[in-house]
């Protein structure tokens, strides 16, 4: 009750066997800790403290943890592009964990709420994205991991505004797919454009002119840098719409 004082101090751990006697103690594992701090003017004042230590470290994520549903595979439904993390089957460390993805084409982070518990994303865009697992008692370094979720835009607007002015691969890049092959044509079939995989995008222009509003087909191949996921072959066909 009086700082000033001078007190003798008794550190027990969960046996009650004393583990230390000066005012601060170092503890290396978790468990509950009890410190009894008495006067020592003779009157013999005691009083006690008891201290819960909750050990926790940074999550372990692995690429094995995550299933991505997007355009380039046949998991679900591609109208619901999703990040899932099996924290069951799957041990991801002790501590108490929450669970965030950042979008890094637009910095923006999903959901918008921040960090969630539930480690499941849904109704997401194509991009790159990380993956943040934070410890809810603040143990750090927060855990992350770049994950690529494919999609293949339906239409894009050429139109000089800065908003979706060209058309490309959402969640492509030579990172994740050093070996692509990325090709347009017309409805005639004729190749209009070879988009190179880290580019901004066709942007509607053949050889110099612009080509009008129509649907354009594309035929794509993705070889992933890891060698234990397979290729994406994709063909199909998407809007060019001049307003």
């Amino acid at each position: 009750e009086n700082p000033r004082d001078v007190y003798s101090y008794e550190w027990k751990d969960e046996r009650g066997a004393t583990i230390g006697t000066d005012s601060n103690i170092n503890v290396f594992s978790g468990g509950t800790y009890r410190v009894t701090a008495t006067t020592t003017n003779g009157t013999d004042c005691e009083r006690e403290e008891t201290i819960v230590i909750n050990e926790s470290d940074p999550a372990i994520l692995e690429n094995s943890f995550v299933t991505i549903i997007d355009e380039g595979n046949n998991l679900g439904s591609t109208n619901n592009l999703s990040i899932s993390i099996d924290t069951i089957s799957n041990t991801i460390g002790i501590g108490d964990y929450q669970f965030a993805v950042l979008n890094t084409d637009n910095n923006e982070r999903f959901p918008f709420i921040g960090f969630q518990e539930e480690p499941m994303f849904e109704n997401l865009e194509g991009g790159i994205y990380q993956i943040i697992v934070n410890d809810k008692n603040g143990c750090v370094p927060d855990t992350t991991l770049l994950v690529s979720v494919i999609q293949f835009p339906k239409f894009f607007t050429p139109n000089g505004d800065g908003d979706n002015d060209f058309w490309i691969v959402k969640g492509a890049n030579q990172t994740f797919y050093p070996n692509a092959s990325i090709n347009v044509f017309n409805r005639f079939g004729k190749l209009v454009a070879q988009v190179p995989i880290d580019s901004e995008g066709w942007n509607g222009i053949y050889q110099g002119k612009l080509l009008p509003s129509d649907d354009y087909w594309y035929n794509i191949t993705l070889i992933p840098a890891d060698t234990t996921k397979p290729s994406i072959t994709k063909k199909g066909n998407f809007s060019l719409l001049r307003k």
